[in-house]
């Protein structure tokens, strides 16, 4: 699936390791073969390939199927982890961190322009790019140096636990989405001028749904709709009474 891209991210320094046609070809073969792991993780695989390729082209008695033995090692359990982080906790944290800035804001005066669709994806980019970035940024030479203890290197990338983090943070936000969403709070004048205990009675509907959202995410896990009544029933009550 990835081969292709892999074998060309590796093409530089199999040229600079294979001096002679026939080797490169070889050793370019290798990596062309099936591969498949997550994207933004991808770099991790790269670096331990590519320091295996320099220890083997420097005379060490490296076998082609210790290169890919360790891909392998590698790239199965990278996807397993990474596609529940960045899929299914980190897009839509970031996408729903996105809408609740715009309900936040308030709409702009008639024949304005509203500005906060592009608030929007902003936000969204930022989030999202803030935690796979260091990822991208880092796979390579971190691959490059911890890639002969695939396990120890993928323990250190903590992805699970990352995840986790960002689990509670997106099941806090969806109960924070749907206040802001189903109640008719109006933050601007408040926020601005208002007093402290103003501003507090106006917030706290959105911490209620919010505090909702991540108490039922972890006690009723896979009932996101339940989840979802119960948030939106007590920010709505508490909105209803300030």
């Amino acid at each position: 699936m990835q081969g292709l891209g892999f074998g060309f991210a590796m093409l530089p320094l199999l040229r600079r390791l294979y001096p002679d046609s026939l080797e490169r070809a070889s050793a370019l073969r290798r990596h062309l073969a099936y591969f498949a792991t997550h994207p933004i993780l991808a770099g991790f695989v790269l670096g331990a390939s590519a320091r295996l390729e320099e220890r083997r082209a420097a005379g060490e008695a490296i076998a082609e199927g210790a290169i890919d033995g360790m891909k392998r090692a590698l790239a199965s359990p990278l996807a397993a982890l990474g596609d529940p982080l960045f899929w299914v906790t980190l897009r839509p944290l970031a996408g729903l961190l996105g809408v609740i800035a715009v309900l936040l804001l308030p709409p702009p005066d008639s024949g304005a322009p509203d500005v906060r669709v592009l608030l929007c994806p902003l936000i969204t980019l930022l989030t999202y790019n803030a935690i796979a970035l260091p990822y991208r940024l880092t796979g390579v030479a971190r691959g490059y140096v911890e890639g002969d203890r695939p396990a120890a290197l993928l323990a250190s990338l903590q992805l699970s636990e990352t995840n986790a983090v960002l689990g509670r943070a997106g099941a806090f936000a969806f109960g924070t989405f749907l206040v802001l969403a189903g109640s008719k709070l109006n933050f601007g004048p408040a926020i601005v001028s208002g007093s402290a205990v103003e501003r507090t009675l106006l917030i706290a509907p959105v911490l209620l749904g919010g505090i909702v959202g991540l108490v039922g995410g972890r006690a009723w896990s896979g009932r996101p709709v339940e989840v979802a009544l119960a948030a939106l029933a007590a920010g709505a009550v508490l909105a209803a009474w300030v």
